[in-house]
C-alpha cells in the first residue's frame, strides 16, 4: 500500500512544466483568399502581417499563385521584418474551406533567413469544384517551456 502512496505521490508531482506554450505576436485580420478551380494560373496575393493591436506592419505574407486549377501547389510565405524576427518562434497558416472545413499547418524557418518560413499547400478538390479559400497567418511567440526535449 506504501508503494501505490508512493507512486501516486510521483505521478501528482510529476508537471509537465517544460511543455512548449506560445502567445500570439501578431493581428487577427492578417489574411488571404485563394481562388480554387480558377480556370488559369492567378498573380500573387499579399497582405501586411501585423503586430498584435494590428497598428505596425512587422511582416508580409503571400501565396504564389493566388488561384488556380484544383491541384495547383501554392508557395506560402511569410517573411518576418529584420526588427522583429527574433521574436517569432513558429509561424503557422490556417487554411479555411467552406466546403472542406479548416487546418492549421506549421511553416518551415529558412535556414539562411530566420525571418522567412515557407511552405508548399496543394490545393484539393473534385476537379469542376469552384471556391474561395481564406488563409490566416498566425506568429506565435515562446512563452514558456523548451522546444529541445
Amino acid at each position: 500500500m506504501n508503494r501505490i502512496a508512493l507512486l501516486a505521490l510521483v505521478l501528482v508531482g510529476c508537471s509537465n512544466d517544460d511543455e512548449v506554450k506560445y502567445d500570439r505576436f501578431n493581428g487577427d485580420g492578417n489574411l488571404v483568399e485563394v481562388q480554387v478551380g480558377a480556370a488559369e494560373l492567378l498573380d500573387p496575393v499579399e497582405v501586411a502581417i501585423t503586430s498584435s493591436t494590428n497598428e505596425v506592419d512587422i511582416g508580409l505574407a503571400w501565396v504564389d499563385p493566388g488561384g488556380g486549377p484544383v491541384g495547383t501547389d501554392h508557395g506560402v510565405v511569410v517573411e518576418v521584418f529584420d526588427e522583429y524576427e527574433a521574436e517569432v518562434d513558429r509561424v503557422s497558416v490556417v487554411t479555411k474551406s467552406p466546403s472542406r472545413g479548416s487546418d492549421e499547418y506549421d511553416l518551415t524557418q529558412d535556414s539562411a533567413d530566420e525571418g522567412v518560413w515557407k511552405i508548399d499547400l496543394t490545393s484539393e478538390g473534385d476537379a469542376d469544384e469552384v471556391r474561395t479559400d481564406t488563409l490566416v497567418f498566425k506568429l506565435w511567440q515562446q512563452v514558456s517551456g523548451s522546444e529541445d526535449q
